[in-house]
């Protein structure tokens, strides 16, 4: 169960990939810490060749596609080797995509009304841009009048080392989105030394 997965590993690193090699030296790096599950945001011309490269080379990731902003992208996701699939924001046809595709799907919402439409599909739901709506505050603010639903809430925005703790601290939060450990700079740069101790930084602090 795919909620179960995150709130195992609390901090999910989404990964922007330009070429294979960075991806799999990246994924390498992760699953070396203990870290299985891998978002790789379609933000790129090559990102499903980079999810593809990953399932082939490490059997035990669990690689998720995100950035979904079209309902083809659920069905090449799901043929690329991706098993979840995350967008930035909410709308009913790629909900309606992913129940089609049987792939399991977490859709991003900023406003309560965005919040209660998507728990009709989805019991993980993104909250983006995080920092910017207000952070904490507002994801205790925003998660208040849905106490009595049973979801879990993945702030992804704004969030790195300084304060992911905070974050998980939040009301209904089971995992945080994070780019800190995986930025797409250090992987260009190849600084894969920065990126295994930011790893370590983060996925080895106790929480």
């Amino acid at each position: 169960m795919l909620r179960d997965l995150l709130q195992k590993v609390k901090s999910v690193p989404v990964c922007v990939f330009d070429e294979t090699d960075g991806a799999l030296r990246t994924a390498e790096l992760l699953l070396k810490n203990g870290v299985n599950v891998i978002e790789v945001t379609l933000r790129t011309e090559n990102a499903f060749n980079c999810i593809r490269a990953i399932k082939n080379e490490f059997k035990d990731a669990i690689v998720g596609a995100g950035s979904v902003l079209k309902t083809a992208d659920f069905e090449k996701a799901a043929e690329y080797g991706a098993v979840f699939a995350v967008s930035p924001c909410f709308d009913e046809s790629l909900c309606e995509a992913a129940v089609k595709n049987s792939i399991p799907y977490v859709p991003g919402v900023s406003t309560p009304g965005e919040l209660y439409k998507a728990l009709k599909y989805s019991d993980l739901i993104k909250i983006f841009p995080a920092s910017a709506l207000g952070g904490v505050e507002y994801i205790n603010a925003i998660a208040a009048p849905f106490k009595m639903f049973n979801f879990g809430l993945i702030p992804t925005g704004g969030i790195d080392n300084k304060n992911f703790k905070e974050y998980l601290g939040a009301e209904k939060v089971v995992a945080c989105g994070l780019s800190y450990p995986v930025s797409d700079k250090l992987i260009k740069e190849k600084k894969f030394d920065v990126i295994e101790e930011r790893i370590k930084e983060i996925y080895g602090s106790p929480l």
